[in-house]
């Protein structure tokens, strides 16, 4: 009984962070982190001028791959604008690419719409032909989810990967993945910011 609790003791000490947090690492994409960003390619900005991934060398970017009607996509949509908000000011760049996945989402003006209803302010671009979310993530192994997230040191380097799917801060046991991964990015942009 004794060892069973040491065990126990030993588990989750080993699963814990700072802050009593459970770790959280991606399901995928964890072979990324330490790896070059690709370039953006084929995008079309739909609201600032073309952004370049050379041109952000020097700021902490956080990119999501996301499309019009996906619920995933709108669950995650306010902890982009939460980060966007709360860091935007200390040099993190948020950036949304949508993918279309319908006739409508090749159209820029529904892509817009749809942006100012998840309430983005951060640069967003259409990725039409899908060739910047498959240099970033889907050429690069076998992949459940388009919408992934990439997190981008200040030397164009990958840093934090999130596999798909949503993450949000929340206190539903229900999300507690989601606020695992939430946690784990926001600790992630307050290192990178500090360098």
């Amino acid at each position: 009984m004794r060892s069973g609790r040491s065990l126990a003791l030993v588990i989750c000490l080993a699963l814990s962070i700072p802050g009593g947090q459970a770790a959280w690492h991606p399901a995928e994409g964890q072979e990324l982190i330490g790896r070059p960003a690709p370039e953006f390619s084929n995008l079309v900005w739909l609201n600032c001028r073309p952004l370049t991934m050379k041109q952000l060398l020097g700021k902490v970017v956080l990119i999501r791959f996301w499309f019009t009607d996906c619920s995933l996509c709108r669950a995650t949509a306010p902890a982009l604008n939460e980060l966007h908000e709360r860091y935007g000011r200390q040099g993190l760049v948020v950036i949304g690419i949508h993918h279309p996945k319908s006739a409508a989402g090749h159209d820029p003006g529904y892509v817009r719409r749809n942006a100012r209803e998840l309430g983005f302010a951060f640069p967003i671009a259409q990725d039409r032909g899908w060739s910047t979310v498959r240099a970033f993530w889907l050429d690069t192994g076998e992949r459940s989810y388009t919408s992934a997230s990439f997190l981008v040191d200040r030397q164009g380097d990958i840093r934090w990967v999130h596999e798909g799917g949503e993450f949000h801060s929340s206190d539903s046991t229900a999300h507690a993945a989601c606020d695992a991964a939430y946690r784990a990015l926001e600790a992630q942009i307050n290192e990178l910011l500090r360098r």
